[in-house]
């Protein structure tokens, strides 16, 4: 048990998620359950954030697995009997060119197996976390949780001609996204009478292992936004959609 803030970061081993429970740890209090797909995957992870003095925790959470998310939610409740705030982070790119398949788009791209991979992570996985860890989040002063999306799942953003992101296809990853957007939206507007803080962010273009590290900002550079929608207050907002800059355009 911790009197600290107590917050879940899945996909939290490295990159964005591994910087915000650096972050969040560090400089804000929290004590930070590290999800990862096993308890391997995040070991080394856990031990570099422990080894720093901060407060950590690793949870083994695998979010193609109901069975792995339902022993993540009861090791949370038998442990810290709460949760503060839930940090969707982990997510998938699969949008790959595969030539040995039967159903291909004009690039080559296995349709079915793309969609299914992307989503099974992006959407039904990062559902799945959400709605197992309710109860928990029903059990805090003042519950939030936080969304990684995309500015690329922003439809208003595909459609502008404009947009420095009208050259990325990356259809399966997009749709995922907006598909989050509108999980996000929809959480945020169940439970806004409660006053929940639920909000959708875009972490901006990131060096992270998702691009092959092609992004403009650092993991540190996107933390300012991320951390303020981690730590809203009573007065907080709730169902918006931003990114390091400003709001999104849904």
């Amino acid at each position: 048990m911790t009197s600290k803030p107590i917050v879940l970061i899945t996909g939290a081993n490295r990159g964005i998620g591994y910087t915000l429970a650096q972050t969040l740890a560090r400089d804000h209090g929290f004590h930070v359950l590290l999800g990862s797909r096993t308890t391997e995957s995040g070991a080394s992870a856990v031990l570099q954030l422990q080894s720093e003095g901060l407060s950590i925790q690793g949870l083994p959470i695998d979010l193609e697995s109901d069975i792995s998310i339902a022993a993540a939610a009861k090791t949370v409740q038998q442990t810290h009997g709460k949760l503060d705030v839930l940090v969707n982070n982990a997510g998938v790119i699969r949008d790959v060119v595969r030539p040995d398949s039967l159903i291909r788009d004009e690039r080559g791209s296995d349709i079915r197996d793309s969609f299914r991979e992307t989503y099974e992570t992006n959407i039904y996985g990062t559902a799945a976390v959400t709605a197992a860890f309710i109860p928990l989040l029903s059990m805090s002063s003042l519950p939030r949780i936080v969304f990684l999306s995309s500015k690329l799942g922003s439809i208003s953003d595909r459609l502008d001609t404009n947009s420095i992101y009208d050259h990325v296809d990356s259809i399966a990853y997009r749709t995922s996204k907006a598909a989050l957007n509108m999980l996000a939206a929809s959480y945020a507007r169940k439970y806004a009478d409660k006053g929940w803080k639920i909000n959708a962010v875009c972490p901006g273009n990131v060096k992270t292992g998702i691009n092959d590290f092609h992004g403009k900002l650092t993991t540190q550079e996107a933390m300012p936004n991320l951390v303020r929608l981690c730590m809203l207050g009573p007065e907080g907002v709730n169902g918006t959609y931003s990114d390091p800059y400003g709001s999104l355009e849904w």
